[in-house]
């Protein structure tokens, strides 16, 4: 798929607060109004948890403010941040394909070692290191989101059978975690969600590049040398893209290494305008598209790994229901 010029749009901490208070469903349905006519291609939610210097004592789920974003909208894409040190992997994997089911396709990772919202933000699942842990999690999350293929639901109402449950399949996964899998939750609409990185140093962007479907980098320099230097192991199909902070009337799609932009600084009192400011035509007329779509990412057929069946049945039965 070709590719064009991205832009994604931070939701911040006081932003997402005030969107889940019990009192502001008409601000739900401006906000959701408001960002559908923009044409941005997708908001990222609670990503100032994985960042040290930018997280605060506000802890609500972004699973959750993106649901609640996802119910006023229905064509923006829907990033949301979890460290698998803080949430086992199956845990965030079941959660986004769930998310990813009732938004039709829109929703992503962002993944990041720590969670630094919470006091006890080292805790973790396991023994190993951030970096090799937080790899773990994104190859155990691609694995579980393939372990119930969607071809497997025929719902052929005739022989009583939804699915052909032998096809779901344990993952058996031994690394870092230990998942047996299989998801509890059918494929997502996008097979493979999309994951995000932001890395913070340079093992980070060592990890990113060669785990990440979009990498997110601090300033143009950076997408620069990014751009220019050469690792056989890098992703072959990366979206690259740079951190702005929203200032009125600054450009967003000028020159640039990196394929788009996150711009941060949106706030209850200027998402109108912030939005406003970055209006863009439609590209994708009537169709209602991925989130993979709008990053210009290849279809990422399922992660198949497992071949031992989670309800194996006999050869005369067919299937089971």
């Amino acid at each position: 798929m070709s590719r064009r010029s991205v832009v994604g749009v931070a939701v911040d901490a006081a932003l997402s607060a005030a969107l889940v208070a019990p009192d502001a469903a008409g601000l739900r349905v401006d906000f959701g109004a408001v960002v559908e006519s923009s044409g941005v291609d997708f908001l990222i939610v609670g990503g100032e948890r994985l960042i040290r210097s930018r997280s605060n004592s506000v802890t609500i789920d972004p699973t959750v403010v993106a649901t609640v974003i996802a119910r006023h909208t229905e064509r923006v894409g829907l990033v949301v941040a979890a460290a698998p040190r803080r949430e086992h992997p199956f845990n965030i994997a079941r959660r986004l394909a769930s998310l990813d089911h009732g938004a039709h396709g829109r929703v992503g990772w962002l993944v990041g070692p720590f969670d630094y919202s919470t006091p006890r933000y080292e805790q973790a699942w396991t023994t190993a290191g951030p970096l090799v842990s937080t790899v773990d999690a994104v190859a155990i999350a691609r694995e579980l989101w393939g372990s119930w293929p969607a071809a497997s639901i025929v719902s052929e109402a005739d022989r009583g059978v939804f699915a052909e449950s032998e096809r779901i399949t344990y993952i058996d996964h031994v690394g870092a975690y230990s998942v047996s899998g299989p998801l509890n939750v059918p494929e997502p609409p996008q097979a493979q969600l999309p994951v995000f990185w932001r890395p913070l140093d340079a093992a980070e962007t060592a990890a990113a590049r060669r785990t990440a479907d979009v990498v997110i980098v601090p300033n143009e320099a950076v997408a620069q040398g990014h751009r220019s230097s050469f690792d056989p192991d890098a992703a072959r199909d990366q979206v690259l893209l740079v951190d702005r902070h929203w200032r009125p009337g600054a450009a967003i799609d000028s020159d640039s290494a990196a394929d788009g932009v996150i711009v941060h600084g949106m706030t209850v009192d200027s998402y109108r305008f912030v939005l406003g400011e970055l209006a863009r035509s439609s590209y994708f007329d009537d169709a209602t598209p991925t989130l993979r779509d709008r990053l210009g990412l290849a279809w990422t057929e399922s992660v198949t790994v497992g071949t031992r069946s989670m309800f194996p049945i006999d050869g005369a039965k067919g299937a089971a229901s």
